[in-house]
């Protein structure tokens, strides 16, 4: 059987895989377009090639192409995990049927990618599996978003890691990450000593951040309590500036630095910190509102061009829903969705809600907001891995170590 595999001219295939011992023909290795056009004047019974091979060309000119000089071959192309352009990852998915191409999804890197290869190759079943497996790192990360602007993610984030740091006993980070509209400083009331992300920008660039500079960066939240606020930057027009490298590199420093990092970040995936921190989190929470426009239209439409292409399955989502009524029957929406539904916040009558935003004061632990409280110390119960009265079906945060990284070129392309 002869196969073949073809990566990007900027990459090197993955050597030295302990399966390809076992075959009795090693399959062909070829960097760049031209070198995989140059090999396909004899025949192949499969081939895998990462969509890289056309950066200097559109899908529909090179596969086509390959399909025409192999119509005997099964094909899988692999979407490059570098390019958040989701109209191209678009285009090659809807080639890809056409020309009766497998898709393996962008979320599937490195190791996991060549392995999924080394399956299609050998006619297995390839494991398309967002979540890589799980890695020797250490504390966890909680990524937050809003299906729609304005859902209330800020506020869940925020009040479930106060929540937490009171539980004692676990070191809390909490990212805001929302570059474009960072809240949380000013909905903590806190002292900002300068444009605190700066502080740091030079060693996200340079990627020598250590964990205890990371720290020091940080906002202590209540000197009593082990709560560590790394507030969002004053200049929001820098925002583009932040390059999937620098977000990936930061996350790693939070590990470290923290048991759990909760990030909150903006609803919708057009820059590299939202990419990055859904990509990377071990818990990813989307939190919506029972509005059509919030969980129907606003993440309908952003699942449907961006997220889908990236191999984020429904199942790796945790809903929340805020500010919920009684009657709004949540459970519905999360089977709309096919997410597991963590919580349902209860709305804060008598405009306290408002009131704790305007005045900087979390509306956790505060008088008047029992039931919202309650319901948080329930999200904060599910993360807290000493907590023998977890919510069923959920798990503590050292259950899962994902050991993932993404996007290393075209860092300009992310706003």
């Amino acid at each position: 059987m002869r196969t073949l595999i073809a990566y990007p001219d900027s990459e090197t295939p993955e050597q030295g895989l302990e399966r390809e011992q076992a075959w009795s023909v090693a399959p062909d290795k070829v960097t760049g377009r031209e070198a995989m056009f140059s090999r396909l004047a004899e025949p192949y019974d499969a081939i895998a090639v990462h969509s890289g091979i056309g950066y200097d060309a559109y899908p529909w000119d090179w596969m086509p192409a390959l399909r025409r000089l192999q119509p005997q071959a099964r094909i899988m192309v692999a979407l490059d995990e570098t390019v958040s352009d989701s109209f191209m990852m678009e285009a090659i998915c809807r080639l890809a049927d056409a020309l009766s191409f497998a898709v393996l999804p962008a979320g599937i890197e490195g190791r996991s990618r060549i392995e999924a290869f080394v399956s299609f190759l050998q006619g297995e079943a390839v494991r398309e599996s967002y979540r890589q497996e799980p890695g020797a790192v250490n504390g966890a990360v909680v990524t937050v978003w809003g299906a729609a602007s304005k859902d209330g993610a800020t506020t869940v984030a925020l009040n479930t890691a106060l929540a937490l740091a009171s539980r004692g006993g676990i070191r809390v980070g909490l990212i805001d990450a929302n570059l474009r509209n960072p809240e949380v400083k000013a909905r903590l009331n806190v002292n900002d000593p300068g444009m605190a992300s700066f502080v740091i920008r030079s060693k996200l660039q340079t990627q020598r951040l250590r964990p205890e500079e990371l720290v020091g960066a940080c906002i202590r939240y209540r000197q009593r309590l082990p709560l560590y606020i790394f507030p969002g930057s004053p200049r929001r027009d820098t925002a583009q500036d932040v390059t999937p490298e620098m977000m990936t590199h930061l996350i790693a420093a939070a590990r470290q630095a923290f048991d759990v990092t909760f990030i909150d970040v903006n609803s919708y995936p057009d820059n590299a910190a939202t990419i990055c921190a859904v990509r990377e989190a071990d818990h990813r929470w989307l939190v919506t509102q029972n509005r059509y426009a919030s969980y129907r239209t606003s993440w309908g439409e952003w699942y449907a061009c961006f997220w889908s292409y990236c191999g984020l399955a429904p199942k790796d989502v945790s809903l929340i829903v805020n500010r919920s009524y009684d009657g709004d029957r949540p459970e519905r929406i999360a089977d709309y969705l096919g997410m597991r539904l963590a919580a349902a916040v209860p709305n804060v009558p008598g405009g306290l809600g408002l009131a704790s935003a305007d005045e900087g004061v979390p509306l956790y632990d505060r008088p008047g907001a029992e039931p919202f409280t309650a319901s948080i110390d329930g999200l904060a119960a599910q993360l807290d891995g000493q907590d023998e009265a977890m919510s069923a079906g959920a798990a503590p945060v050292t259950a899962v170590r994902p050991k993932i990284s993404w996007l290393h070129r075209f860092a300009a392309k992310f706003g």
